[in-house]
């Protein structure tokens, strides 16, 4: 059986409990075709120093929160510390190719993290700051420009992220293979005797930049003038709160609009499966694990029609809004009010699954390593 030891950017810490579930779910669709450890590595820009040691999850975390922001300074030290691991790693486990998750700033360096560490590497990548650049046009975006020009394979959630990242690097571009995000389908997935509630919507997300939603309250408003019972259920958190609880107040929504906060996995599946519809509004997603998440669970989904989310969200799932303002979601939500409620959710739960499920995405992303390790990729 293949050994692989995934080094993590983001994983979820101590700091951070619930960062990028998506890169967990990845490793555990792997976990019936490999042995798999992972090491949470990062050096990230905070207010003060501090060092984690140890994580929820992760089997080894060395994580350094510094105050200082010259990033070529952070790239040796992110690469310092991934050669120090590798040096007092535990010998007695093989490793057979190592994955990055997350390529910057822990593969700044990769040529000289492969030329002394000796595997097979592959990047697996989900950030959204290639569709701007990482806005900088310094000596810093060559340097990470630089990590696709090494000759390592790369797995993208999509190809529109594919299409982002190709776009900033430029020639040569490296060897790209697409595997979804995976959904623990044992979790998300239909149950019979639970039957989706009129009016009854649900939103959740890391309430930060790409996400919009105060379109979604805007819309919420609209919808609630012209006579339509609609409630909204939000869950999540993030720096964005703020706008929500203004929205909320400015738009007399406190009735009608359901803060949740954090929520477990078997939570958020419970939501969804009792949504009329999960609604979604975002500026760009590279995919969008939430609406893949609603869809398993045999909930249609009326998203934002961008990046990733467009691969997936066919008519047979959902609506997508073709632009962002409020008009066009106010139009969308009511066109398709009834059509979401009366659509098939065993038929939705079924298509997603088979697309998203940890089943087919951990075959499908053995299929790409063992081929990394072969060196036929």
């Amino acid at each position: 059986m293949m050994h692989v030891l995934h080094i993590a950017a983001w994983y979820p810490n101590a700091l951070v409990p619930h960062e990028a579930p998506f890169i967990d779910r990845h490793v555990r669709a792997l976990d019936p075709h490999a042995h798999n450890s992972v090491w949470h590595i990062d050096v990230r820009a905070a207010d003060r120093w501090q060092w984690l040691r140890k994580g929820p999850k992760a089997d080894r975390t060395l994580v350094v929160c510094t105050p200082l922001r010259r990033w070529i300074v952070i790239e040796w030290v992110a690469t310092a510390l991934i050669l120090w691991a590798w040096m007092t790693r535990d010998r007695s486990r093989p490793v057979d190719i190592i994955n990055f998750h997350i390529a910057y700033p822990n593969c700044t360096r990769v040529r000289t993290l492969r030329w002394l560490m000796r595997r097979p590497m592959v990047i697996t990548e989900h950030y959204s700051a290639y569709r701007v650049g990482y806005k900088t046009t310094t000596r810093g975006g060559d340097r990470i420009r630089k990590i696709f020009h090494a000759g390592v394979p790369v797995i993208v959630v999509s190809r529109s992220l594919q299409q982002d990242i190709t776009r900033f690097v430029g020639d040569p571009a490296p060897v790209f293979h697409v595997v979804d995000n995976a959904v623990d389908t044992s979790v998300f997935g239909p149950l019979a005797e639970v039957r989706p509630e009129v009016g009854r919507f649900f939103t959740i997300a890391g309430w930060r930049v790409p996400k919009r939603p105060d379109l979604v309250l805007e819309a919420l408003a609209v919808l609630r003038n012209e006579g339509y019972d609609a409630r909204l259920r939000m869950a999540g958190d993030g720096p964005n709160m703020a706008i929500i609880h203004e929205c909320i107040k400015r738009l007399d929504l406190g009735a009608h609009v359901d803060l949740l906060g954090q929520l477990d996995e078997q939570t958020v599946a419970d939501e969804m499966r009792r949504a009329h519809a999960l609604v979604h509004a975002s500026d760009y997603e590279t995919y969008s694990a939430v609406c893949a998440e609603a869809l398993c669970c045999g909930t249609p989904v009326i998203a934002s029609g961008v990046g990733g989310i467009t691969e997936f969200v066919t008519d047979e799932l959902g609506v997508l809004v073709a632009e962002n303002t409020v008009e066009h979601w106010v139009s969308a939500w009511k066109q398709h009010w009834q059509h979401t409620l009366q659509m098939d959710r065993s038929r939705i739960a079924a298509i997603m699954g088979a697309r998203a499920g940890s089943i087919t995405v951990g075959a499908r992303y053995h299929a790409v390593l063992r081929a990394s390790l072969s060196g036929t990729s």
